[in-house]
């Protein structure tokens, strides 16, 4: 069934062409065509011999749902519902367009053959030519001798033209897939073939599919040339395997696998890598890492196994200062059970810890096991109550002798009584934290149990003022809030507890506020002081987004504290150090983060940070960072990326240890970019041990559309410089 519109040839003056349409009623049909299976078709002339064919010539237009076709001359059976076309014809549908000399189509469903055609594919920026295609109607385009690129060219037909294209004896391009599957595959670059394969499978977007990726290759100073072909297995929507199988010039070859799953109830994470007679050290060198977590309903369980062959490992194979720093390496199991208000677990705990040369360091303890029990905060009248248990039989984990081992169990009960106004806050609490000891191989002149009963008692207050002002010529509504914490612990002595998990931790303006100075339960700290802080928040008038805040504090010791960890703090002064913060977003393009901590007793500057971020655009970003703690830490961090030119980019971080006169991370790279491609190249050097350092380097071509080639440093410099963003990503943004 078709409607006919057709058109005579355009009058002598030129005026619009007289329409003539056929309505469906002179061909006997009684009801209406339905939308979907009506055809258009509109041209110069028409002859026809029946119902058995229809020939159109001169400006031949055939339409039909999502379909238009256009050509010189068109012969259409309405019985086979093809259309033979030949001359200039052109086929558009769905962000598709073909064309060709001549061709045939099945017009209800776009299935088509054509002969030296030509094709785009909008959603994907695909284009190119080829001696002959087929297209199956719904997604998929099969091309023999084809070229094909996503960059621009003048025409389709000239794809070589383009910067890199593909060549091949056949290519197949999925659009539901979002695949191209190539067989005598070639990519050239530049007039230059780069890579060459009998079968050649590629993305055409981001979704994931299984098959090879691009080779990647670095070097690195202490292993030399490394090549790594993975593969990756897309097994399943919520599974997948990779495998990198990779050649190291001056060690030998290494197997690496990553497996990944995620199912409603649990998700995962396997790594392996192993390097079997390592060429340096003669030993089998292997890395694996097991992460497990499980949940259903109100129950939860989970792994976290992780173990390396040897204890430089990580200095020989990290690629980063921060994997290469690690020297404690965790293996737990859990399982729990959650209520709302109420929790209970068990959990066992072991570690590996890497000694590096002579930086020898102490071992923490295993839990086996460690069981807790906890009420979470419980309204009871006008006041919460929490209440939780904690039991853990602490082992050594190597059996160092005289080191005191045994169990330890806490109990620790809290009320508090929040009193919360639009003008202020106010919360009064208590709390009495119990300890008990059951040791082995404990000091002379102390006994196999120990046990402590500590109370606590705090108030804490918040008074809010606020108005409406302009920042930076911005109107913002500015907050002033007084707070107020006064603690009180009485003095216990508790030097017959062990030193299981409990250790100092840094003054800061958070911790000001708690109600122990140590971190870990062995030890509650006496204390009769009180904090005073500041903050002035500044709030976007219409979002409420906060945009800067500034905060001081300090915290004062009313009676000077007994209780010192021995060995590992001096003598607690009468005064803590005073505090100030400043953070958010200063003005559109400038982000800041400062604090500084100065010594209440000398008035010296005691330990401070500061980082600045500018970033006017994507792609351009400058971060500037500076680290201090009195003879300890005294470090500046500069990082950025920033467009040289219109195609050139050059991005790096510096992290220098001026104490140590330092390197810690040094990272210089050099992008270019096109439309269509990108190349980048990173040199990377840190320090991996103490007079230790590792130098890396990395080259990467990246091909839109097709993939990237070489080692690849958009992870690394996502990492190590805050607000990076892929050369040829941010052209496109400019």
């Amino acid at each position: 069934m078709i409607l006919l519109a057709l058109a005579t040839a355009a009058q002598a003056d030129d005026r619009a062409p007289t329409r003539l349409k056929m309505d469906s009623s002179l061909l006997g049909v009684k009801t209406k065509i339905p939308e979907d299976e009506a055809t258009y078709i509109s041209a110069d002339s028409m002859t026809s011999n029946g119902a058995e064919e229809t020939t159109l010539e001169g400006r031949v237009e055939l339409r039909r749902q999502g379909l238009r076709l256009q050509s010189d001359r068109v012969t259409y059976s309405p019985i086979t519902d093809r259309a033979t076309a030949k001359g200039n014809l052109v086929i558009e549908k769905e962000n598709m367009r073909l064309k060709a000399p001549d061709g045939d189509v099945k017009v209800g469903t776009g299935e088509s053959r054509l002969t030296k055609p030509t094709f785009e594919l909008m959603d994907i920026k695909g284009k190119g030519r080829a001696d002959r295609l087929q297209y199956d109607g719904i997604s998929t385009l099969t091309l023999e001798n084809p070229n094909y690129t996503v960059c621009q060219v003048p025409d389709p037909a000239q794809a070589d033209k383009g910067d890199w294209y593909v060549t091949a004896e056949s290519l197949e391009l999925d659009q539901t897939e979002e695949v191209g599957r190539a067989k005598g595959a070639k990519v050239v670059f530049k007039d230059v073939p780069i890579l060459a394969s009998p079968y050649l499978s590629f993305p055409t977007t981001n979704r994931r599919k299984s098959g090879f990726l691009p080779p990647s290759i670095g070097t690195v100073s202490n292993s030399g040339l490394e090549v790594t072909t993975p593969y990756y297995w897309n097994i399943a929507p919520d599974k997948d395997l990779t495998l990198y199988p990779t050649l190291i010039s001056g060690r030998g070859a290494q197997l690496g696998a990553e497996a990944r799953y995620l199912t409603p109830h649990q998700d995962g994470n396997l790594k392996f890598d192993y390097l079997p007679g390592d060429q340096k050290t003669g030993q089998d060198r292997y890395a694996v890492s097991v992460l497990q977590n499980y949940n259903q309903g109100n129950y939860y369980a989970g792994l976290n196994l992780n173990g390396v062959s040897d204890d430089q490992y990580f200095v020989d194979f990290s690629r980063t200062q921060a994997v290469a720093s690690q020297r404690v390496l965790l293996r737990e199991g859990y399982f729990a059970y959650r209520e709302d208000n109420w929790s209970a677990s068990v959990r066992a705990v072991t570690h590996q810890t890497l000694q590096l040369f002579n930086d020898i360091i102490v071992e923490p303890y295993d839990r086996l096991p460690e069981v807790a029990v906890e009420l979470n905060p419980t309204k009871v009248g006008a006041a919460f109550v929490s209440v939780s248990g904690l039991y853990t039989d602490f082992a050594n984990p190597t059996g160092t002798p005289n080191r005191v081992e045994g169990s330890r169990g806490v109990t620790r009960a809290r009320v508090f009584m929040p009193v919360n106004r639009a003008q202020f806050s106010f919360t009064p609490a208590l709390s009495v934290q119990a300890n008990s000891y059951d040791l082995r191989n404990q000091a002379t002149g102390f006994g196999p149990s120990a046990s402590s009963v500590v109370p606590t008692a705090s108030l804490d207050g918040t008074v809010y003022f606020d108005r409406k002002t302009t920042l930076f010529g911005r109107a913002v509504n500015q907050s002033l809030e007084p707070r107020i914490f006064y603690l009180y612990t009485p003095f216990k002595d508790q030097s017959d507890q062990p030193l299981f998990d409990t250790t100092v931790t840094d003054q800061s303006l958070s911790r000001i506020f708690s109600e122990n100075r140590y971190a870990g339960y062995d030890r509650v700290a006496d204390a009769n002081q009180l904090t005073f802080a500041v903050t002035s928040r500044f709030s976007d008038v219409t979002t409420s987004e906060e945009l800067f805040s500034m905060t001081a504090g300090q915290r004062i010791n009313l009676k000077t504290p007994r209780l010192v960890l021995t060995g590992l703090e001096a003598p607690v002064t009468s005064d803590s150090d005073f505090f100030l913060n400043a953070r958010g977003r200063i003005s559109k393009n400038y982000v800041v983060d400062a604090t500084s901590q100065f010594s209440a007793e000398s008035g010296r500057h005691e330990r401070g940070n500061i980082s600045l971020g500018y970033s006017p655009t994507p792609g351009k970003q400058l971060n500037l960072g500076y680290r201090y703690t009195r003879n300890l830490i005294d470090q500046f961090d500069v990082s950025g990326q920033w467009p040289i030119s219109k195609k050139w980019s050059g991005v790096g971080r510096v992290n220098y240890s001026m104490l140590d006169k330092r390197l810690i991370e040094g990272v210089a790279g050099l992008e270019y970019g096109e439309g269509c491609w990108a190349v980048r190249v990173v040199a990377q050097r840190f320090a991996t041990a103490p007079q230790l350092q590792t130098t890396s380097l990395f080259l990467q071509l990246e091909l839109s559309g097709l993939g990237r080639i070489g080692s690849n440093p958009i992870e690394l410099l996502s990492r190590r410089v805050p607000g990076y963003t892929p050369f040829a990503s941010s052209l496109t943004t400019q």
